[in-house]
């Protein structure tokens, strides 16, 4: 019976370990294969983050942000132009809208929410691209042109860990299945809420953190925004919150991949094998840009501030600039207007706010909205209200009054100058978003009568001739000041009028390298934006000799008065005289980084200029109303 019992306990310890080893690598092979087709699908959600597509509306997107660092983002000026993500387009533009409906500007929004529009467009776009790469064979394209290839590189992940406790084991041919969908239930981006808190207007079940939860609704102003599941890193996601369409949201693009894949194993039990079906979901990841100078937004009075305008506010209401249409709407085609006229030229673009009349606030609501975007999600909302209703914004006067020497003609001695009378002295008043606190900051600066300035091609730019009349009086300028003598003897003086003419620049209206022109939407080199104390010789007056945009066209010293135009394109300027994009590399040099997005540039420039009556100098210049020129120290 001893015999008997210690025989039977072997067979049974000898059959439990039997089973018990088979067991573990059952479980083990299951727990490769898991392992393995998780590897699937995050190498599958890394290539999702890299894809990139450039959009009509939006130029480059893609699920993640870039630096301007792609080779495929070169624009015509040598510079490469930074990439955005769907998720930073929309967070921007939910926050635009709350900082409109805190000002109670019903125009504003009516511009943000065609951009909106806009964007769900470009996302359109962008979603049928990643569906479109999961297709085995179908190749997308990263930042730097290199191809994406979402299912060979999941394949070979998956294949890179072999399934090896179960002994014999073969991954089945092409059954690897690569789905795209969303998450029940959302999970958080990266995405930053509006600050302050208490003006995000998100309900505490679409956010987490501080950031927007995915596939939620979270409208503002009656808007949908859907956030696309996009975090700070690529992440594992459990299946059972996989779903292929999220129920009940007006639209979104599907980010979250699930793989699934057969293996197919055999063993000493199964000599025939059997398949164990894997599955494994993984979320893409945006690594934000930090974008370090948004861009500047600059007023420019270079012949002294008129009363009526006390701050970017009178902008939106000052009854005269909010009428009927009173300005026009354009761009300049075949390069940077005015370099390289007659080629280069001013055409009129079509007004695409119907229900919004045409006239100088609505114009300046177009460029105000375009710097915004610029800040991006951290643009803070109250202090970008603040920058309208807070008086330490207000247009700070430039001082007193300085007086005005010029040459009559180009042709007089520069030895022979004669002082015209006391003018308002110019400066400028710049805005920009500080890019550590998201606040809007102020400064004002003196800035030189002819501080011309180019039209970006492809950008917006607006005049309004006659656009109000101020209170100031006019003033009497002539010669020595015999302004009087000039009366008594029925001669027109040279007078300072009342009537002001306004000039909109808006360089960043128009993203991306298919409709942006040479320089793709980016902001403008200018100086006084760029450094915090202005460069001593940028005070004074400068020589804007040389010679013309034409071939024909004769070295001219400045005038004393430049005809009424902002571009002072008659008066033999060169092109050196403009303040005007830097060239990049050529276009078979490597692609740089612009310096304007390291160092705050010109985005949008609202400029302000006083007409000028030439009286007895009219037949001098040939034309009767024109602005003020040449101011010699």
């Amino acid at each position: 019976m001893l015999v008997f019992s210690v025989v039977i306990t072997i067979f049974i310890v000898a059959i439990l370990g039997f089973f018990s080893l088979n067991y573990v690598r059952f479980i083990g092979s299951h727990i490769e294969q898991r392992n393995a087709i998780e590897a699937a699908a995050l190498a599958a959600a890394r290539d999702l983050s890299m894809i990139a597509i450039n959009t009509n509306e939006y130029g480059w997107i893609s699920l993640s942000d870039a630096a301007p660092i792609g080779n495929i983002t070169t624009v015509g000026d040598g510079y490469n132009i930074p990439v955005r993500s769907i998720n930073s387009i929309l967070g921007t533009l939910r926050l635009d809208l709350i900082i409109a409906g805190q000002l109670g500007d019903a125009n504003l929004k009516t511009i943000i929410k065609a951009d909106v529009a806009k964007a769900k467009a470009a996302q359109a776009v962008l979603a049928t691209e990643l569906t479109k790469s999961l297709v085995s064979g179908y190749s997308a394209k990263d930042i730097n042109g290199n191809p994406v290839n979402v299912y060979a590189d999941a394949e070979n992940a998956y294949k890179a860990n072999k399934i090896r406790m179960s002994g014999s084991s073969n991954y089945i041919n092409n059954s690897l299945k690569l789905s795209i969908g969303g998450i029940i239930n959302g999970a958080p981006t990266n995405t930053p809420l509006p600050k302050p808190g208490r003006l995000a207007n998100v309900p505490a079940d679409r956010a987490q953190n501080d950031f927007y939860l995915s596939y939620k609704d979270i409208p503002a102003d009656g808007e949908s925004f859907v956030f696309a599941g996009i975090s700070d890193s690529i992440k594992l996601i459990e299946p059972k919150q996989w779903i292929p369409i999220v129920p009940g949201l007006p639209y979104q693009v599907a980010t979250v991949i699930k793989a699934e894949a057969d293996q197919h194993l055999t063993d000493s039990l199964n000599p025939n094998g059997y398949d164990i079906h894997g599955i494994a979901c993984a979320q893409p990841a945006n690594v934000a840009d930090p974008r370090p100078s948004p861009g500047a937004l600059t007023f420019s009075f270079p012949d002294g501030i008129p009363p009526e305008i006390v701050n970017p506010m009178s902008l939106l209401t000052y009854a005269p600039l909010n009428g009927a249409d009173n300005c026009t709407f354009q761009t300049s085609l075949n390069g940077d207007y005015p370099i390289g006229i007659p080629t280069t030229q001013i055409k009129d673009l079509s007004w695409p706010y119907l229900s919004l009349s045409q006239n100088t606030g609505n114009v300046f609501r177009v460029a105000l909205f375009d710097w915004w975007k610029r800040g991006g999600t951290k643009l803070n909302v109250s202090s970008a209200v603040n920058m309208f209703t807070d008086s330490k914004f207000n247009f700070v006067q430039p001082g007193a009054d300085v007086m005005w020497k010029a040459r009559p003609t180009p042709s007089w001695p520069i030895s022979l100058a004669l002082p015209f009378g006391l003018i308002p002295a110019g400066n400028v008043h710049i805005y920009k978003v500080d890019p550590s606190s998201g606040s809007v900051t102020y400064q004002n600066k003196p800035l030189n009568l002819l501080n011309l300035t180019v039209a970006g091609e492809n950008q917006m730019y607006s005049e309004s001739i006659n656009a109000f009349k101020t209170t100031l009086p006019t003033r009497v300028l002539s010669p020595l000041g015999i302004g009087p003598i000039f009366s008594l003897l029925g001669i027109k003086n040279i007078t300072m009028d009342r009537d002001f003419d306004i000039y909109i620049r808006d360089q960043v209206y128009q993203p991306g390298s298919i409709k942006g022109g040479r320089h793709g939407g980016e902001p403008m080199d200018f100086p006084l934006v760029a450094v915090s104390q202005m460069p001593a010789n940028l005070s004074q007056s400068r020589d804007l000799g040389g010679p013309g945009f034409g071939a024909s066209s004769p070295p001219l010293m400045p005038p004393a008065i430049t005809n009424q135009s902002d571009f002072a394109e008659t008066s033999g300027f060169g092109s050196s005289n403009y303040n005007q994009y830097t060239q990049g590399p050529s276009a078979s040099g490597n692609p740089k980084m612009r310096p304007t997005y390291q160092k705050n540039g010109m985005a949008v420039d609202i400029r302000f200029r006083r007409q000028i009556s030439n009286g007895f100098a009219s037949s001098l210049f040939g034309f009767k109303t024109g602005y003020i020129g040449e101011r010699l120290p």
